[in-house]
């Protein structure tokens, strides 16, 4: 994986800052380039961080330096950074592709900074009097001096000159009308909108994992895989005696796909929460809980040679999957709801994607969905709302999901199981309460807790 940051400075050093701040990065790659650029009136530095191959996502000629951090999906060539810098040199913006990336660039004496539409992958600033910094994870930026940090908007076009910084939306998920149509028309759209989703994110790679728990979205996303992938692989993770893990093996056995399960005991879930609340930043209590088996997932997924994981991640805010939505529609009607769908996909990066990317990269793995491709949300943004919650405590929910699968032809027990979020089915969430029961704690105190020991280690706990 990558870690990538840039600085401009009014006075020198500044490759001091990026040096610094690639080595608060270090668990995201420890190979490094860097480069400074002077102008009239600042100093601009630019580095990254990589496993492999840095020169891949860092390059430079005498117009423009780019440093990049993830994938465009429909750029084959190796060199990424080198794509990137060519479309910077030929237009004024920058060409925001699909796929998951972020990236910092210095150009005209100017520093710029932009994001996927989705914010697959993170970005921070922070500015004081005379220094302007950027880098993949806020840890960086603390390490130079900074307490509070912004993040780089989804498909925002940042620009940093004269220490003023301005930015411009280039591509946002506008709302849509709802289109008329049947249950039976949107599940056919829907399915030829996520094989082709699938076939672009997968594009030049023959070999994948799946994070896999047996629901929905991971069953759908590995039974496609299966179809466009020379070799797909499920992995799944969770505490002995788990739910998840009673199912998983069988699914997988229907599915026709080979499967790698490792389960992790009690006693090693106190240094995992311990290294997610560093890697994610955060102590909040939902998203340690997600972030742990995802971190267990890549872990296991990099051991078994892979560079990819596929997830489902980003169905339940297009289709209704949380149990809140039912509560949204029965309370305050169809509108309300689809609001709520809009703004959870807007929110997606802040919710899911920056802390997904954070605990799942240290291993060097590239978590990829075919539900982020934007093409896919905005069709999905237009189903009619009566095709993803019914009224009345619908405890099914993602209707036009489920008939997708059956076009998809998925054993009928994966299409109709219901709901059960990572945290419940691994055991992690039931069992970090035991751990703040037995510290005394309550849980947003034990994690609060965590958090302050480790969120300024120079390490990875």
């Amino acid at each position: 994986m990558t870690a990538i940051a840039g600085v401009i400075s009014r006075t020198r050093g500044s490759d001091a800052y990026v040096d610094e701040m690639l080595y608060a990065l270090k668990h995201r790659g420890a190979q490094t380039k860097t480069r400074i650029i002077n102008t009239q009136l600042e100093e601009i530095a630019l580095g990254c961080a990589s496993t492999t191959q840095p020169a891949f996502r860092f390059d430079f000629s005498s117009e423009a330096t780019v440093a990049l951090d993830g994938t465009l999906y429909n750029v084959q060539e190796p060199n990424q950074a080198r794509y990137v810098l060519k479309a910077l040199t030929k237009v004024q913006d920058p060409l925001l592709a699909p796929g998951g990336y972020s990236a910092i660039c210095a150009r005209n004496e100017r520093l710029l900074a932009f994001r996927d539409i989705n914010g697959l992958k993170p970005l921070y600033y922070a500015q004081r009097k005379g220094l302007v910094a950027l880098a993949s994870e806020r840890k960086a930026l603390w390490k130079i001096g900074f307490r509070d940090t912004e993040r780089i908007l989804p498909g925002y076009l940042y620009t940093i000159s004269s220490m003023k910084l301005r930015r411009k939306c280039l591509t946002r998920f506008s709302r849509p009308q709802e289109q008329r149509m049947s249950i039976n028309k949107a599940a056919s759209q829907l399915t030829r909108h996520l094989i082709r989703s699938m076939r672009v994110i997968t594009k030049g790679v023959d070999r994948v994992s799946v994070g896999f728990s047996g629901g929905l979205d991971s069953a759908i996303t590995a039974a496609i895989a299966k179809r466009l992938c020379k070799e797909v692989e499920l992995v799944s993770v969770g505490l002995s005696g788990s739910s998840e893990l009673q199912t998983v093996e069988e699914y997988a056995r229907q599915l026709d796909l080979p499967i790698t399960v490792e389960t992790f005991s009690p006693d090693m879930l106190e240094g995992s929460v311990r290294r997610v609340v560093w890697l994610i930043e955060e102590s909040n209590f939902m998203k340690v809980s997600v972030a742990i088996p995802l971190h267990w997932a890549a872990m296991l997924a990099a051991r078994r040679g892979h560079k990819i994981m596929l997830c489902g991640q980003g169905s339940d805010e297009l289709y209704g999957g949380y149990s809140k939505y039912a509560r949204i529609l029965d309370h305050r009607g169809r509108r309300a709801l689809a609001t709520a769908l809009y703004h959870s996909v807007l929110d997606a990066a802040l919710v899911n994607y920056e802390r997904d990317d954070q605990t799942t990269s240290p291993s060097g793995i590239e978590l990829r969905t075919p539900f982020a491709d934007p093409d896919l949300i905005r069709f999905s943004l237009t189903i009619p709302t009566e095709h993803k919650v019914k009224k009345g405590n619908d405890l099914v929910r993602k209707w036009v999901l489920r008939a997708a699968a059956k076009r998809l032809s998925l054993p009928e027990e994966m299409i109709w199981r219901r709901k059960k979020a990572i945290q419940h089915g691994t055991g992690v969430e039931n069992e970090i309460r035991r751990l703040a029961r037995k510290r005394g704690f309550s849980i947003e105190s034990y994690l609060s807790d965590v958090y302050s020991q480790v969120a300024r280690n120079p390490a990875m706990p």
